[in-house]
């Protein structure tokens, strides 16, 4: 959905987004019952509510673990029908502050969109994707994450 903005390439060299410390784990995407069905056996799995969490193999030698789609080359190696929908909106996030105010945030060590790249994303908001995963949290609450500083509020 950013990719009018930033590129697979950029993100598949970062990976700063597709890698997990056991401490930002709630942070993983999350798949529906349907779609965790469609994942291999392999992939470890725990229910979050409605949803379902890919499991990393944390311990003291493996403390951050990249997401087992990621390809170091190309990026998510999802096809773009299975791909979580937070996966396509990152590095912005729909977020609630302690007020219960719904936001939308923008991963502040994000290299790929750096602040003169700020009006673009506005542009995409304001042009359909702001609705869009207005929906998509509607149907998906966990898409809405609380508030944490590693973010600023964009909208």
């Amino acid at each position: 959905m950013l990719s009018a903005i930033l590129s697979g390439r950029t993100c598949a060299v970062c990976r700063n987004c597709c890698i997990f410390e056991e401490q930002s784990a709630w942070e993983l995407p999350t798949f529906s019952a349907e779609a965790a069905s469609r994942l291999p056996e392999s992939y470890r799995k725990t229910k979050d509510g409605a949803r379902y969490r890919i499991t990393l193999p944390y311990d003291e030698t493996h403390a951050a673990q990249p997401c087992p789609f990621l390809d170091n080359r190309t990026g998510c190696t999802l096809p773009p029908d299975e791909k979580p929908f937070a996966c396509s909106l990152w590095p912005v996030r729909l977020m609630r502050d302690e007020s219960g105010e719904v936001f939308f945030a923008l991963y502040c060590g994000c290299p790929g969109i750096p602040a003169e790249k700020l009006p673009a994303v506005h542009e995409l908001l304001d042009g359909g994707l702001r609705a869009r995963a207005l929906a998509e949290a509607e149907r998906d609450p966990s898409l809405i994450l609380p508030y944490h500083s590693n973010y600023i509020r964009i909208g």
